[in-house]
């Protein structure tokens, strides 16, 4: 059965960050996320269950002044090493990460906030 998510996701530019209308259609099998940009329509397709190619493919696609800027790009935007959902990450800008064993030792350490209370989508953007 194919699920829908429309929402919005940010842009940057050199001179400005822009919000834009996503529409993500997916099924267990594949994923095509459409966005509409200064005029034109991006397509992009991906067959990973996570996601991750169609939002490669959808970034190829973008003038190359233009940077998508959401979880899933962002360097803090981590999949849970045990077996992500699709659209799950987890926001680690609070902690430095060096290897998946930091990012278990996350999970399991009580200094820190639940690991699962740091879940995000993958097209947030937050002010950071």
């Amino acid at each position: 059965m194919k699920k829908i998510i429309e929402s919005q996701i940010s842009l940057f530019s050199s001179t400005s960050k822009v919000s834009v209308p996503i529409q993500i259609c997916y099924t267990d099998d594949e994923v095509e996320i459409t966005i509409n940009y200064n005029g034109a329509e991006y397509c992009a397709t991906g067959k990973d269950y996570l996601w991750v190619d169609a939002f490669a493919d959808l970034q190829r696609k973008l003038p190359s002044d233009i940077r998508l800027a959401c979880c899933m790009t962002c360097r803090h935007g981590n999949m849970c090493p045990y077996g992500t959902d699709k659209n799950q990450l987890f926001c680690t800008k609070d902690v430095q990460l060096t290897s998946k064993d930091d990012v278990i030792e996350l999970i399991y350490y009580k200094g820190h906030a639940s690991f699962f209370e740091r879940e995000v989508s993958s097209i947030h953007c937050c002010d950071d």
